[in-house]
C-alpha cells in the first residue's frame, strides 16, 4: 500500500521576524520602560505606618511637611541608637507604636532628659511611668471635647478620639484629657524630671487621613511642635538599640535578646522577589505561544474507509455493540432526514412520522428500529445494521 506524505510549512522564526520589523520591537521596548518607570516613580518609597515620610493614608508626612514649614526640623531616625539628639532641651523625642518596644527601652526612653511624645499607648510605658493609668481599647471614634486645663489640648478644643485610650485614676501631676462616652482619655500629660511625657493614645490622629478632621492638627502640631527639632521614630520589634543623646549613656540592653527564628536577613525580600520574576521572564520566553490554531496538513494521509474499520475493530474489542449501535442509528437518521426534507433540528416524533409516510412502515416498528433499546450482543448489533440498510433502501427507493 503506497502512503502519501505531506510536509507542514516552515513558518519564520520570532528572532526572525523581529529582524523584519525592527521598529516595532524599540517601540515596544520604550513601552514596557515608560510603564515602569511611571509604577515605580508612583509608588510611596516609605510604607510604615505613623512613619513621617509615609504619603499614604496611615501616614504622617502631612503633618511633618506642615511642621517643616514652620520652621522645625523633622528627622526619620531607623533605629533608637541612630537617634543621635545633640540638645535634648530643644529637641522632641517621638515615638511611633510604643507597643513594640521592649522594656529596657522604654526604660532608656523614660530617662531622656527633653520632651518624649509616644503615638500610641503601651502598658509598660504607663506602668514604669507611674500614670495610674492601664490601656483600654473602644472598638470605635468618637468626637472628644478637650475637658481638661492643658494648653494644647484647649487649643484643640475638641478631636476624633478612639479606638485606642486610657483608663483608671490619674496619679499626680498627672492630666487626662479628650474623654470619651466610656470614660476613656485620648491625651495623656505628665511632668517628670527628667522632662515632658505626652501620651497620643489614639495615633490615627497624626496620620494624613484624619489631620484635618476637627482639632486633629492643632493638638498634632503643637504637640510636636514645642521644640525648634524633632527626631521621629517608628518602633521596631527586631531592633534591640537605645536612645542616645549628647552626655548620656543610656541603659545597655541585654546580653541575649529574643530572635524570631524565622528571622530573615536584609535583603531577602526583593531578592526573592527578583528571582520570581527572573523565573516568569524565562517562563513567558520558552513557554509555548497561544495564538490561533492553525491547520496543518497530516503527515500520512489516511483513508476514510481505513478509519472507518479502524473504529469498527476498537469497538468490537471494548465489547461497545450499544455505542456503536447508536452510532449507526445516528447515521442512519442524519442519511433519511434530508431525504425526506426533515431538518436537523426537528424532534424524533416528526423524523418517523416522515419515515411512515415514505415507507408505509408502522410506526411502532419505525421507533423502535431508530430509538429502541441498544443491542445486547454482536449478533443483536448485526440485524440492526441490516435491518437499518433495508430502511434506508426503501427511503431512497426512487
Amino acid at each position: 500500500m503506497s502512503v502519501d506524505y505531506a510536509r507542514a510549512e516552515a513558518r519564520p522564526s520570532l528572532a526572525r521576524r523581529a529582524r523584519r520589523r525592527p521598529a516595532l520591537v524599540v517601540v515596544a521596548v520604550l513601552f514596557v520602560v515608560v510603564i515602569v518607570l511611571l509604577v515605580w516613580s508612583s509608588k510611596p518609597q516609605d510604607y510604615t505606618a505613623f512613619s513621617p515620610e509615609n504619603t499614604a493614608g496611615d501616614g504622617a508626612r502631612a503633618a511633618a511637611e506642615i511642621l517643616r514649614t514652620q520652621g522645625v526640623e523633622v528627622r526619620k531616625a531607623e533605629s533608637l541608637g541612630s537617634t543621635r539628639i545633640g540638645d535634648p532641651a530643644t529637641t522632641t523625642l517621638v515615638i511611633a507604636e510604643p507597643h513594640l518596644l521592649q522594656e529596657f527601652q522604654v526604660e532608656a526612653l523614660l530617662d531622656y532628659p527633653g520632651d518624649l511624645v509616644t503615638l500610641g499607648v503601651d502598658d509598660a510605658t504607663l506602668r514604669l511611668a507611674n500614670t495610674g493609668l492601664v490601656s483600654t481599647y473602644a472598638d470605635a471614634t468618637t468626637v472628644s471635647l478637650a475637658s481638661c486645663r492643658a494648653e494644647d489640648a484647649l487649643a484643640a478644643q475638641q478631636v476624633e478620639a478612639g479606638p485606642w485610650g486610657v483608663s483608671g485614676t490619674p496619679a499626680q501631676g498627672v492630666t487626662t484629657c479628650f474623654p470619651t462616652d466610656r470614660g476613656a482619655a485620648t491625651y495623656v500629660d505628665l511632668e517628670r524630671d527628667a522632662g515632658r511625657l505626652t501620651i497620643l493614645a489614639s495615633p490615627e490622629i497624626v496620620t494624613n487621613d484624619r489631620l484635618a478632621q476637627e482639632g486633629n492638627a492643632a493638638l498634632t502640631l503643637r504637640t510636636l511642635g514645642r521644640h525648634p527639632s524633632v527626631v521621629w521614630y517608628v518602633a521596631d520589634g527586631f531592633d534591640s538599640s537605645v536612645p542616645t543623646w549628647e552626655g548620656g549613656d543610656g541603659i545597655a540592653p541585654p546580653e541575649a535578646v529574643p530572635v524570631s527564628p524565622d528571622f530573615l536577613p536584609p535583603g531577602t525580600l526583593p531578592a526573592a522577589f527578583a528571582l520570581g520574576l527572573a523565573v516568569l521572564v524565562t517562563a513567558m520566553w520558552r513557554a509555548r505561544r497561544f495564538g490561533p490554531l492553525v491547520r496543518e496538513p497530516l503527515p500520512v494521509v489516511v483513508r476514510a474507509s481505513e478509519a472507518t474499520r479502524g473504529r469498527a475493530r476498537l469497538y468490537r474489542r471494548a465489547r461497545a455493540a450499544g455505542r456503536a449501535g447508536a452510532a449507526m442509528r445516528a447515521h442512519a437518521a442524519r442519511n433519511i432526514g434530508p431525504r425526506l426534507g426533515v431538518p436537523r433540528t426537528a424532534g424524533a416524533d416528526a423524523l418517523v412520522d416522515a419515515i411512515c409516510r415514505a415507507t408505509g412502515r408502522n410506526r411502532a416498528d419505525v421507533t423502535d428500529l431508530l430509538y429502541g433499546p441498544p443491542p445486547a450482543s454482536d449478533a443483536d448489533l448485526m440485524t440492526l445494521t441490516t435491518e437499518l440498510d433495508r430502511l434506508e433502501s426503501e427511503v431512497h427507493r426512487p
